[in-house]
C-alpha cells in the first residue's frame, strides 16, 4: 500500500495593508514617522491621543508611541478612563525617506510581536504611503488594528496639512 502524502502544515498568516496619498512631500512624510514631537500630533486611534513618542530611527533603534483617551472620549464613556497602551519596537529596516520597517509589540495584546512596514513613494499631489502590517497572532488582532491603523493614517494626513 503506497504511504499516504501530506499537506505541507501552514500557519495562517494575518496581515493588513492600508495605503493613502499624504498631500506632502516624501521627506515630510518620513519625518513625521521618526520626529517624536511630530508622531505626538498623529499617533493613536480615534479617541486617543499620543502621551509620549520616541523614535531612533536606525536599524537596531528603539521607538515607543504611548496613547491614553482624549479628554472627550473619556466624557462620552467615563470607562474608557483607564484604557491606552503604549506600542514598542525595533527598527529592522530603515531606508531614509522611503521605508521604515520595525517591529510591533502592543503593550494591550501581551506577547503578539508583529511586523510593521511603511512604503513611501512620489505620486502626483504628494506622497503615496502604503502600511503593512503582519504576523497578527489571530485574525480579531488584525481586524482591531486595521481599525485603528485607518484612524491613525486619517490622523497623520491631517497633521501634515496643518
Amino acid at each position: 500500500m503506497p504511504a499516504l502524502e501530506t499537506a505541507p502544515s501552514t500557519v495562517p498568516t494575518f496581515m493588513l495593508t492600508q495605503t493613502r496619498v499624504i498631500r506632502a512631500p516624501r521627506a515630510r512624510v518620513y519625518e513625521a514617522w521618526t520626529n517624536p514631537e511630530i508622531i505626538k500630533q498623529w499617533s493613536g486611534p480615534v479617541g486617543m491621543h499620543c502621551t509620549g513618542a520616541s523614535s531612533d530611527a536606525r536599524i537596531g533603534g528603539a521607538y515607543l508611541m504611548e496613547a491614553k483617551p482624549t479628554p472627550e472620549a473619556i466624557a462620552a464613556d467615563p470607562a474608557c478612563a483607564g484604557r491606552g497602551g503604549a506600542a514598542t519596537g525595533i527598527y529592522t529596516k530603515v531606508v531614509p525617506n522611503q521605508l521604515l520597517q520595525f517591529t510591533w509589540n502592543p503593550s494591550w495584546n501581551p506577547g503578539e510581536l508583529s511586523l510593521v512596514t511603511v512604503s513611501l513613494k512620489d505620486v502626483d499631489g504628494g506622497t503615496e504611503i502604503t502600511l503593512l502590517h503582519e504576523n497578527f497572532a489571530s485574525e480579531q488582532s488584525r481586524d482591531d488594528h486595521n481599525k485603528g491603523w485607518a484612524g491613525v493614517l486619517d490622523k497623520f494626513a491631517t497633521t501634515l496639512l496643518a
